[in-house]
């Protein structure tokens, strides 16, 4: 074995005084991971809930860090004033039971054929009680699901549900009218994600659920979920370790110095 030099023995120490370990590599800025749309829920009436169906999701090695639902287009089929309580929920499923990719599923989850109010605003896939009905055993069955969030209306403010932990509220500003607006439903609650990354992996699909307290309509909703790689991070020795590594090399560097370099 080849005796170290004066000029090695440097070099591990200015290695070490520099910290040639490095600090921990650092996570990217999120990045689309994965991008949909569908056509297909166009017009949503009062009376019945909805899932749509989404299948062959990949997110790779990352870990998702939000997810986002656009309604483009969308529309209360009256003005806000003649239906104050309108009201769009949304639920994450594992699966639907109509299972096919891009797939719509519908069932009745109010029996009100009347004049609707605030009494016919209910989540159906989470309760059911009047004249609403849970729509879980037709459109979710025995598959995990979890609330995602609602469209913003304080009109409803102390509805069952409205303000449950871990949903979010869509962008809007109040009840939906008759103009075409364009709104977002942004998810960043660590437990809708850890949800969300868990039914990806179970089958790499999904479902969203929505319950239609109005009959609203839209030109497209699109989901898009974002992520960052999963990164390991190098470890850091403590001071104390460093202290005693460089102790051990400069003394023995000091005992090579008193000896003739051969």
């Amino acid at each position: 074995m080849k005796r170290l030099t004066r000029l090695t023995m440097r070099t591990a120490l200015i290695a070490l005084g520099l910290g040639l370990l490095g600090p921990a590599t650092s996570a990217s800025a999120a990045s689309l991971l994965y991008s949909t749309s569908t056509t297909a829920l166009t017009d949503m009436t009062h009376q019945n809930a909805y899932t749509w169906q989404i299948n062959g999701i990949s997110i790779g090695t990352n870990t998702i860090t939000s997810a986002v639902l656009t309604f483009n287009g969308f529309f209360n089929w009256t003005s806000a004033t003649n239906d104050p309580a309108n009201l769009l929920w949304l639920d994450l499923l594992d699966t639907s039971t109509h299972t096919a990719n891009g797939q719509i599923g519908v069932a009745q989850d109010d029996t009100n054929t009347g004049t609707l109010t605030i009494n016919d605003v209910l989540d159906g896939f989470r309760y059911s009680g009047g004249t609403n009905l849970s729509v879980v055993s037709s459109l979710v069955g025995g598959a995990a699901h979890t609330y995602l969030g609602s469209s913003t209306n304080g009109y409803d403010s102390s509805v069952l549900g409205y303000t449950t932990t871990g949903g979010a509220l869509g962008s809007n500003s109040g009840a939906f009218g008759t103009t075409p607006t364009n709104w977002t439903l942004t998810i960043t609650d660590s437990t809708v994600l850890s949800a969300l990354t868990a039914y990806i992996a179970n089958g790499s699909n999904i479902a969203i659920g929505l319950d239609s307290d109005c009959h609203f309509g839209d030109t497209s909703i699109g989901l898009q979920i974002f992520g960052s790689p999963i990164t390991t991070q190098a470890t850091v020795p403590e001071p104390g370790t460093m202290l005693l590594v460089g102790s051990g090399l400069f003394a023995a560097y000091r005992r090579r110095r008193r000896k003739p370099i051969a």
